[in-house]
């Protein structure tokens, strides 16, 4: 009888799932690997489907809830219709997990069990406060003081025979389903297993010094994860046949990125959609190749318009100030700008904002190219984003704002003085509330 990995990827691309897929692949033998999916682009839906993965769409009636609360949902009806054809199930993250062997191999022969994963603190710690809030926010702060001294269970991983993950589900979604706080799944996770609310024979501990799933982040807080050739190893030098959170170590993302990625990607433009595109672009950046970035992105994307893909280009930009700078690399960070201008800002949050100003600031000191009409459209983001932070009495970065545009070389008129003289003679700036008054009278 086969045996069943799932997980949900919404909102990512190929890009992030790559290496739990290629890996899956490599290592997990017997075994069918379902993904429920919303969000994504066609080029990475093909890619998933390539590499073998069932793709189910997020049922309507879930979209509304938190995708890390539905996916119990989810699990529970697929498991429901498919209850006889799996033997153990392994429900994972798919983001930040990778595979360095079967999973289901050192449970192979358990019966009624179900295998929770362990991290390197405890619930009540002094380095993070996640799960102890979060079974605050569930059960109370009686309930996370009365199980502070319990090692945090990370409910990313869980491993288990079909009928005991799917009775898990039930009763996580039983608990979820009218829930609306992000972490509240972990809360109920470590309460459900901690009171010995589950009823199930064989509940195991797989803990990261000992077990076959290792949860990297927390154990590097006090024990330095080590790596040996092409493996990472758990607490006592073991290999862990799954890795979870190794994203939050640079060394363990370069060895990852190292095994489970395709060095020679070649991007398919049968899928020519801003998204796809994009997607490839990125990956295309990864490697370096910024001749084939800049022709892809020029060929498929020229005069497109950009709303609702700040965060692509962002990163695009980010990826491409990392690399040797040359004339195509100034020509694609140009095609950038143009790019982002199309959006109007449309959709730009704070985070957006600071990093284009970021690579904006880097790009004027290091005299590298930054258009005049991407200037004035800064200009013009920033006296708005002036404005929001004067109504929230955020003196502070409103005048940041305003001292950013001037450093843009743009046109500034009476106006604008007037206004920063205001600003800063609110925030008791005396003598930069008299300067900007004294520019103001001088145009």
């Amino acid at each position: 009888m086969k045996n069943l990995v799932m997980g949900v990827a919404t909102g990512y691309d190929w890009y992030k799932l790559e290496p739990f897929v290629t890996s899956f692949n490599r290592y997990v033998k017997n075994a069918d690997l379902v993904l429920f999916v919303d969000n994504i682009s066609d080029f990475t839906r093909d890619a998933l489907t390539r590499g073998g993965v069932e793709l189910l769409p997020v049922p309507d009636e879930l979209k509304s809830a938190l995708i890390i609360d539905a996916r119990w949902a989810m699990y529970k009806k697929f498991l429901d219709e498919h209850n006889e054809d799996y033997r153990q199930v392994f429900v994972a993250d798919t983001r930040d997990v990778i595979f360095q062997g079967d999973v289901f191999e050192t449970y192979s022969d358990y019966e009624n069990f179900l295998g929770y994963t362990t991290e390197g603190l405890t619930i009540k710690n002094s380095f993070e406060k996640f799960t102890y809030t979060w079974i605050t926010n569930l059960r109370g702060n009686d309930e996370a003081e009365k199980l502070g001294n319990e090692k945090i269970i990370c409910c990313g991983t869980v491993l288990g025979t079909t009928n005991e993950i799917k009775y898990l589900a039930e009763m996580m979604w039983d608990i979820l389903k009218n829930g609306s706080t992000p972490g509240d799944e972990q809360g109920a996770m470590n309460y459900l297993v901690y009171e010995n609310l589950l009823d199930i024979k064989n509940i195991v501990e797989i803990d990261c010094h000992t077990g076959n799933i290792f949860t990297a982040f927390l154990f590097h807080v006090v024990n330095p994860t080590k790596v040996s050739a092409d493996k990472i190893l758990r607490g006592d030098g073991g290999i862990p046949a799954v890795v979870h959170q190794y994203d939050r170590q640079p060394n363990l993302v370069q060895l990852v990125n190292n095994l489970y990625r395709d060095k020679n990607f070649q991007p398919n433009e049968k899928f020519t959609d801003p998204r796809s595109i994009l997607e490839q672009i990125f990956y295309l950046s990864t490697l370096g190749r910024i001749d084939d970035i800049y022709k892809l992105f020029t060929k498929h994307l020229h005069g497109k318009n950009f709303v609702g893909y700040a965060d692509n280009l962002t990163n695009l930009w980010a990826t491409t100030l990392q690399m040797n700078i040359t004339p195509t690399s100034e020509l694609l960070m140009l095609s950038i700008q143009n790019a982002l201008m199309s959006t109007g800002g449309n959709g730009f949050h704070l985070g957006h904002i600071n990093q284009i100003l970021s690579f904006t600031n880097f790009c004027m000191k290091n005299h590298l190219v930054v258009s005049y009409p991407f200037k004035m459209f800064l200009g013009n983001i920033l006296f708005n984003l002036a404005n929001q932070m004067h109504d929230a009495k955020n003196y502070d970065q409103c005048i940041n704002c305003l001292n950013f545009m001037a450093e843009l070389e743009i046109p500034l008129d009476q106006n604008f003085y007037l206004f920063k003289a205001k600003i800063c003679r609110e925030a008791g700036k005396k003598s930069e509330a008299l300067s900007a008054y004294e520019k103001a009278l001088n145009i």
